[in-house]
């Protein structure tokens, strides 16, 4: 007998996630559009208070909290709906959750989070997606969401299990699709 505590969950052809190439490009290509936000918004809220239309002491409180809000809604709404990013919708890539369909706003809220917070890096996060299966990187794992290909169809569903990892001084235990094997046991 199986245990589906966990429920189940969608899985993909092995060919169909994305790799490290396509979301360092990812990466560079919604970097760059976060800059071209905050520069214009730089201007505009300086030139506002130059002119002392804020009436303010410091141009730095409404700037980055305007900044930051854009930030979220690039990085959570805007990157869950089906048009996604603009380093998704250029490279053609989609995220979705383990039970199919967009992420909710609370797990890109917190994917986004780990991102920003930790407690993974960067480096971490490119190290353990060149050798996971799925290619998902921490972070992805814990939040249970996978990037794949736009056109990627689910190949079918599996029972999720606890997966244990210790390694680099980290004791990881996270949900995972459990794959049928080749025999279809």
């Amino acid at each position: 007998m199986s245990d589906n505590s966990l429920g189940e969950a969608d899985f993909y052809d092995p060919s169909d996630y994305i790799g490290i190439g396509r979301r360092l490009l990812v990466y560079l290509i919604d970097s760059f559009v976060m800059i071209v936000v905050g520069v214009p918004l730089w201007i505009l809220v300086t030139t506002l208070w130059k002119f002392d239309l804020l009436q303010m002491d410091d141009p730095n409180i409404p700037f980055w909290t305007i900044y930051l809000i854009s930030i979220w809604v690039y990085l959570v709404p805007i990157k869950r709906s089906r048009f996604g990013t603009l380093g998704f919708w250029l490279l053609g890539i989609n995220i979705v959750s383990a039970q199919g369909g967009p992420p909710s706003l609370l797990v890109m809220t917190g994917r986004m989070l780990m991102w920003i917070l930790g407690p993974f890096n960067f480096f971490l996060d490119l190290f353990w997606l060149g050798l996971d299966s799925e290619r998902q990187t921490l972070r992805d794992c814990f939040m249970g969401t996978y990037l794949i290909k736009r056109d990627a169809k689910a190949i079918g569903r599996a029972p999720v299990h606890l997966t244990r990892y210790n390694a680099m001084g980290f004791a990881l235990t996270y949900p995972r699709v459990c794959r049928p094997n080749a025999a279809g046991k």
